[in-house]
């Protein structure tokens, strides 16, 4: 049997809004998708899914015709579809225009990045979206904070996790995908994030440089998700870096399993599912020192937390490459508090029964 409809609104380059969809058309729910990436982009999972898929209009939304144009997109489509729920992923953005357009139950989804490092015009479009919706959730308690701060009602949020497929991401041989991905036999440093300001590849290009210089068969492999948003510096020995765009999202778990460390180096964030696929696949990680470390992870045990600077980060991957009962330490409590708290099936069924609450509340002022 069907359950409600689901009008879900968010950018689909990353993997983040087309892996709810599906998941939640898997557990009966009528899913729409509103949404857009460029054609090199495009992922065929919800064509596989025959989920439908709704384009926005082509004018930038951080343009007042732009932001118009989607607004008024938001309103036809839903007065169209007529679905039990919107949920909107990027507040200043889809999260805005669906707020804006005055369709509902709203659910808002920040994801950290929409929230910390915002400028003026983006917290404005926050405030706005917040105070307007009937459910706000995230996956960290401290990205909740700031949303209530910036006017979301606190008995309307909740967390929830994106979860880790333990089924695609696992551990296995790291020769062996070390060799399928073209990767020689020496240490592998991964940066699974895009390229954009916030993710600090520049540094992690110079602190690879270091590691370099004592390790001369150190690999760095800089995983992004086919954007270049940021200009890269001069590579420390480019015969051991390895630039790769967007790939098939079940081809991750090889270089996750390719990897001897995992970096994320960001300035700002939620908990990034890069970190949790990276433990659930045996990768001992060293992330930037943020708040949301201390929600689930203990430093030092499940992860090396550094700040965001060139010399620490460094230290910490040849800390773990010269030590590898450490790295394996580290990488089986990982994999093991993954298993435990964040198992993507769970949080799936969680989020499908908060959408049937709200679909089944009346509507709310």
């Amino acid at each position: 049997m069907t359950r409600d409809r689901i009008l879900l609104l968010g950018p689909l380059a990353p993997p983040h809004v087309v892996d709810q969809a599906v998941a939640l058309k898997d557990r009966g729910f009528d899913v729409h998708v509103g949404g857009d990436a460029e054609d090199a982009l495009a992922d065929p999972t919800l064509g596989e899914a025959s989920i439908p898929v709704h384009a926005p209009p082509v004018r930038r939304r951080r343009s007042p015709l732009g932001v118009a144009a989607t607004v008024r997109w938001i309103r036809e489509l839903a007065a169209e579809l007529r679905p039990d729920i919107v949920s909107a992923h990027w507040l200043p953005s889809f999260g805005f225009a669906a707020a804006a357009a005055g369709v509902g139950p709203l659910a808002l989804t920040a994801w950290g990045t929409d929230i910390y490092g915002a400028g003026r015009l983006m917290r404005v479009a926050d405030r706005y979206a917040l105070r307007r919706a009937d459910l706000v959730m995230a996956d960290a308690e401290n990205v909740l904070d700031e949303c209530v701060d910036l006017g979301a009602r606190r008995d309307r949020t909740a967390i929830i996790q994106w979860g880790v497929d333990l089924s695609l991401f696992t551990p296995g041989d790291r020769a062996a995908a070390k060799r399928s991905l073209g990767l020689g036999p020496g240490p592998v440093v991964l940066s699974p994030r895009s390229f954009m300001p916030v993710y600090n590849i520049p540094t992690i290009i110079e602190a690879f440089g270091r590691v370099g210089a004592e390790l001369e068969d150190a690999q760095l492999v800089l995983k992004h998700i086919g954007t270049l948003q940021i200009e890269l510096p001069e590579l420390p020995y480019p015969e051991r870096v390895q630039i790769v765009g967007r790939v098939a999202y079940e081809r991750m778990a090889d270089h996750y399993r390719a990897a001897d460390v995992c970096v994320s180096l960001t300035s700002a964030d939620a908990t990034p599912r890069t970190v949790w696929e990276g433990m659930a696949c045996g990768c001992a990680m060293v992330v930037s020192d943020l708040p949301w470390v201390y929600d689930l992870l203990e430093p030092g045990r499940d992860v090396v937390a550094v700040p965001v600077d060139v010399e620490p980060l460094a230290d910490a991957i040849l800390s773990l490459l010269r030590d590898p009962d450490m790295a394996q330490r580290i990488a089986a409590q990982g994999r093991a508090l993954v298993e435990r708290e964040l198992d993507r099936e769970a949080q799936m069924d969680r989020l499908a029964e908060i959408y049937e609450r709200l679909a089944a509340q009346p509507n709310r002022e």
